[in-house]
């Protein structure tokens, strides 16, 4: 292979101005680079964290009906959102109880899981076929959902952040 002759540039220094061209003129979007090395990071967790998309009255209507106003009948509803599923919750207050209905979509056969926080054993709820579950008497307190595909047994356990009741 010849040399470069005097007058062309080498590898090095054509690679850089194409890089500062590129920069300038499409540079990457601001937090680019730290979105996926926090994605690459969170490939290795025990579960997949769904997203909390739509919480109709979530932090008022849940802390406030359950701190203030315990006889105060209401709703609220959350959406959440995994990589291949959604999930939408209705936490419906009857006079001293509050109970709990969700639905999964797509439906699929999902074992939903709803732990008070501090607590040992979680309460269960297989998902129909129609995607819905539910837990019809829930305590007071801090709750997470966890879902478990049943025929993929082997992927991660998608879990939602904690919610009050």
């Amino acid at each position: 292979m010849a040399a470069n002759s005097p007058n062309e540039p080498d590898d090095a220094t054509l690679l850089a101005a194409i890089g500062r061209l590129w920069q300038q003129l499409d540079p990457p979007p601001v937090g680019l680079a730290d979105g996926v090395l926090a994605r690459i990071a969170a490939e290795d967790l025990e579960y997949e964290l769904l997203t909390l998309v739509d919480g109709e009255g979530a932090l008022a209507g849940v802390r406030h009906a359950a701190a203030e106003e315990p006889e105060d009948p209401g709703a609220w509803l959350l959406e959440y959102e995994g990589r291949d599923l959604r999930v939408y919750v209705r936490l419906t207050r009857i006079e001293e109880r509050t109970r709990l209905d969700g639905w999964v979509v797509p439906a699929r056969p999902v074992l939903a899981q709803l732990r008070l926080e501090g607590s040992d054993e979680p309460m269960q709820s297989e998902v129909d076929e129609f995607g819905r579950f539910e837990f019809s008497s829930v305590q007071p307190g801090a709750h997470r959902l966890t879902f478990t595909d049943i025929p993929r047994g082997s992927t991660r356990p998608m879990i939602t952040p904690p919610f009050w009741i």
